[in-house]
């Protein structure tokens, strides 16, 4: 019957090997969660964006009426112009 042993300096080698391999493990799983947390973050972030835009959006779908602003504004001056002429012309002061 055979044994199978290994030598001394294999057996060193094999578990340096092996203690390599848990450190790899163990760094891999500390970035994976850094990786993770910073995902998180991010996904976050973006949710606030998006919800900031919405409410740009919200605050910004009536822009387009601002042109006619200042011709209904001119619009209403002359009205008024034409109320205060006529209060006066009936004996107002002003």
């Amino acid at each position: 019957m055979t044994v199978l042993a290994l030598a001394e300096n294999q057996e060193t080698i094999w578990f340096i090997t092996l203690g390599l391999a848990a450190v790899v493990v163990l760094v891999v799983i500390i970035l994976l969660s850094l990786l993770t947390g910073i995902v998180r973050d991010i996904d976050r972030d973006v949710d606030e964006v998006w919800a900031t835009a919405q409410k740009v959006a919200r605050n910004t779908t009536t822009t387009w009426q601002l042109g006619n602003t200042a011709d209904l504004t001119g619009a209403l001056r002359g009205e008024v112009g034409e109320h205060a002429d006529l209060f006066r012309s009936k004996g107002g002061q002003r």
